[in-house]
């Protein structure tokens, strides 16, 4: 296996892993003071990264939409994911996120980015399925309660709002670099997580965290700053297509830290279910041609285009 390709594995996997640290300590902590927290630690890593990195500045025509998506991409985005964790299991929050790849397709379809094969639309047919699958059989045998359904909810809402945000993204990633536009998004998102943190019901203080708390704290934010700069390395060697359906390992992993470490018991349901969004995902990566460099500029070079910040 190349290192690109170990690259995206391990930011699916810190993906699930992520969510499953979450769910342990959002109760403790509280949604948004999580998400602020995992930002603000996630950003001490990524901003000597934008520092060194080569090409323009962002202008001041573009900071304001670039701020404003990432309140999206990184505040409303990751915030939902905090409140699904708090209502259901971080398996069902991080197999409806793991469909993001191809909410993400569908929304560049509505403004007009490319067409769907027979192929890809089978795996979206796919994919869909399995997560339908997975809420019906959980409904039927009564595992799905009232808070279940607000947290698959604040899951799927959390789904599309990356989707969104991630297709409009690219004109100031083509324009500025991935690394420059994320560091002014996840500032830019620390506003609308610290006000929610203001507002929603108070935790337990930070000074009566214990080592376990800050701990599972400290390794979502580092990891979500070392899972940004692994993606960004893969993107720069692989087809996008292929990078984002690594994050269909990201339920698997929850599954197995859940059991491990919540004593979360997998449902047949859920089991059948992972298996078809997987299959889905890896149906579209591999169908999807690799896109060819666009043409930026006026001078003759030209560079890839890059789908965006990854999901957090």
């Amino acid at each position: 296996m190349t290192l690109p390709l170990v690259a995206a594995v391990v930011t699916g996997l810190q993906v699930g892993a992520a969510l499953v640290a979450s769910e342990m300590v959002v109760a403790e902590v509280g949604a948004g003071r999580l998400g602020f927290l995992r930002y603000t630690i996630a950003l001490a890593i990524l901003v000597p990264v934008a520092m060194l990195s080569v090409g323009p500045p962002i202008t001041r025509r573009d900071l304001l939409p670039v701020a404003l998506i990432g309140m999206g991409q990184f505040g409303v985005l990751v915030a939902l994911l905090n409140v699904a964790v708090l209502h259901t299991g971080s398996p069902r929050v991080a197999l409806v996120f793991a469909t993001l790849p191809i909410a993400t397709m569908l929304v560049g379809l509505r403004i007009g980015e490319g067409r769907v094969s027979a192929l890809e639309l089978g795996s979206i047919l796919l994919s869909v399925a399995g997560v339908a699958l997975l809420l019906a059989g959980d409904a039927l045998t009564g595992r799905m309660t009232g808070p279940d359904w607000i947290g698959v909810g604040c899951a799927a809402l959390a789904t599309l709002t990356g989707a969104v945000c991630s297709s409009l993204y690219r004109p100031y990633l083509q324009r500025c670099g991935v690394a420059r536009v994320s560091v002014v998004a996840m500032s830019a998102s620390l506003l609308p997580l610290g006000l929610i943190g203001l507002f929603e019901t108070p935790g337990v203080a930070i000074a009566d965290w214990s080592v376990r708390t800050l701990a599972l704290v400290g390794f979502v934010g580092v990891s979500s700053g070392i899972g940004f700069l692994l993606w960004l390395y893969a993107l720069r060697h692989l087809p996008a297509a292929i990078v984002t359906a690594f994050l269909g390992l990201s339920p698997v992993t929850a599954v197995l830290l859940s059991v491990v470490f919540v004593g979360a018991v997998p449902t047949p349901a859920l089991l059948l279910a992972m298996a078809m969004v997987i299959g889905g995902l890896a149906v579209t990566a591999f169908a999807r041609r690799p896109e060819r460099p666009r043409r930026v500029g006026s001078g003759g070079g030209s560079t890839p285009v890059d789908p965006g910040p990854p999901p957090g």
